[in-house]
């Protein structure tokens, strides 16, 4: 019987550049409905839902960046591919937008 080994999963090449991709896409997409929580969707009265769809694809983008980041980092250790500064600044750029949203200074 062959045994199955993912245990170099993360540390294929492919599933980094697919995660980073997907990461890229979804804050693409974030950028594109980011008028939901700014000065016109903050004043309606279905502004709760704008803000938590917002958020909810923030929180998707951030998770994809950080799985992306973490797949790039183990195979960095593997092989010493360079440092994913990419996947890490998307990461803080999606901390730093939640910090902005939770202080309200999209709706300005």
């Amino acid at each position: 019987m062959e045994q199955n080994d993912t245990t170099g999963f993360f540390e294929k090449p492919l599933i980094g550049n697919a995660l980073a991709v997907a990461a890229g896409l979804s804050f693409f997409f974030l950028c594109m409905i980011l008028p939901l929580v700014g000065p016109a969707g903050s004043k309606v009265e279905h502004a709760g839902q704008n803000k938590l769809a917002f958020t909810g694809v923030l929180l998707l983008t951030f998770l994809l960046a950080g799985a992306a980041a973490f797949s790039k980092m183990r195979r960095r250790a593997a092989d010493g591919s360079p440092l994913p500064l990419w996947s890490l600044g998307l990461c803080v750029l999606c901390l730093l937008t939640f910090v902005v949203l939770m202080v309200g200074g999209f709706a300005i």
